[in-house]
């Protein structure tokens, strides 16, 4: 899969959070988002800088992160113009501005974005800075076989 490098601008997101480990991300990730969704957190999270904006950022990975061992937290929040007004059970997280390999994932979310990340962890070269990762869903983020979802992953 192809892959366009960009250099994002820095960016603040607020949102809720949970820590977790790549091996227990299948058990925690989807009710997390679930209950994002059904929720509907988004629209409880002030001062968004693009309405319709969701993103699940990957971040805070410990240093010995790998397939086998280690943490890392995911925040499911909207990009804000100012930090302030944090909801209770949310936080707030800058992204500094920094350089991202782009996949595009297509169709169904999942196994749209599930291949995405096998195609991520497979790609030879892709020097990663296990810094800040995170999937962009937009107003073209559906779900169905016409969806499309950004994953930034965040490199040196």
């Amino acid at each position: 899969m192809a892959f366009e490098i960009v250099l994002m601008p820095a960016m603040l997101l607020i949102g809720p959070h949970l820590t977790t480990m790549f091996q227990n991300q299948g058990n925690v990730i989807p009710p997390f988002w679930q209950r994002f969704h059904e929720e509907q957190m988004y629209l409880k999270i002030p001062n968004q800088a693009t309405p319709g904006v969701v993103l699940g950022l990957y971040t805070n990975y410990s240093p010995d992160f790998s397939t086998n061992s280690g943490t890392y937290d995911l925040i499911a929040g909207c990009p804000v113009s100012t930090g302030s007004n944090i909801p209770a059970g949310m936080v707030a997280k800058e992204i500094p501005a920094g350089k991202y390999a782009v996949f595009t994932a297509r169709g169904p979310f999942y196994p749209a974005i599930f291949n995405v990340w096998m195609e991520v962890w497979q790609t030879p070269g892709l020097e990663r800075t296990f810094a800040n990762d995170f999937e962009w869903y937009g107003p073209e983020s559906t779900g169905d076989e016409n969806s499309m979802v950004k994953v930034y992953i965040g490199i040196k």
